[in-house]
């Protein structure tokens, strides 16, 4: 359950949990800077090249503009792509922008936005082959997603992104439960909520460990029509590994995941007795 890779260019998975309905946070415009120390003014290195002398990219048709360095919501998005744009600024001599102000909501957007495309975090429309790319650079990009990242290779050959390697570090992804939650199921009856297989509706009721969905406020969660439920690509996967086709809506041939209520996706063992549900959280439009 806690795939690993080495390299920035990690492989993300997760289980598809037999009682557990689907919901994603709204996330600040922001979110993650508070984990860092803040920006400051000056340079970093002692040998930095100055502002003044720093170049931007000129592109075929006279166009000029800094090299983008994309950043996803999370820590160590921030910290690696702000460490890159150091790098490119203080030791090449060009002048950096980064997407402070629409951050990026996932590795996914990272690929879309190198791409070229305007709207990287628009899973209905990313906005691509509207011209020239403005961000040429994305560190700490989790390769996870091989389908998307075929698909932006086929479909924008002349645009797409190129994977340049390891970073030299590992990653871990996991689902968390509290602590005191595990231990109370185990000593009560030896369920272990860090397996898996103890999800098995048929078997066990791990629901009553966790809180009700209707305890939490809808108005702070992101509609499934904003979120990777409302991606076609991703619900077709969905439905050709699971067989789950009451679990989406087909319209005009395009597959969203079905959200009765707008918010939850809710799966095939509470589908019909959501006081059966419990929560998955996750964030940016669905990692």
């Amino acid at each position: 359950a806690s795939p690993k890779e080495p390299g920035a260019l990690m492989i993300f998975a997760m289980l598809n949990m037999a009682i557990v309905t689907l919901v994603l946070f709204r996330t600040p415009k922001r979110f993650g800077e508070g984990c860092l120390l803040p920006v400051v003014s000056g340079s970093c290195l002692p040998d930095a090249v100055p502002p003044a002398n720093r170049q931007k990219l000129v592109n075929p048709n006279g166009e000029t503009y800094p090299v983008g360095v994309y950043i996803l919501g999370y820590a160590g998005s921030y910290a690696a792509n702000h460490l890159a744009a150091t790098l490119i600024e203080e030791v090449l001599g060009y002048n950096v922008t980064l997407n402070t102000d629409a951050i990026g909501s996932g590795t996914v957007a990272g690929y879309y936005s190198v791409t070229g495309c305007r709207d990287p975090n628009n899973v209905t429309d990313r906005g691509c082959l509207k011209g020239v790319t403005y961000y040429h650079v994305h560190t700490e990009s989790w390769y996870g997603y091989p389908s998307d990242w075929d698909f932006i290779q086929k479909t924008y050959p002349s645009m797409a992104p190129k994977n340049l390697g390891n970073m030299g570090y590992v990653g871990f992804t996991s689902l968390y439960v509290p602590k005191p939650i595990q231990e109370q199921a185990y000593t009560t009856e030896g369920l272990a909520l860090q397996f898996y297989r103890s999800y098995n509706s048929s078997w066990n009721d791990p629901s009553k460990y966790f809180g009700l969905i209707s305890s939490i406020d809808a108005t702070k969660l992101m509609p499934c029509s904003e979120s990777v439920l409302s991606d076609d690509p991703s619900m077709r996967r969905h439905v050709h590994f699971t067989n789950d086709l009451d679990g989406v809506v087909i319209s005009n041939d395009k597959y969203s995941g079905r959200c009765d209520d707008g918010y939850w996706w809710l799966a095939p063992s509470c589908r019909a007795n959501s006081s059966r549900c419990f929560g998955f959280l996750t964030a940016g439009v669905g990692w």
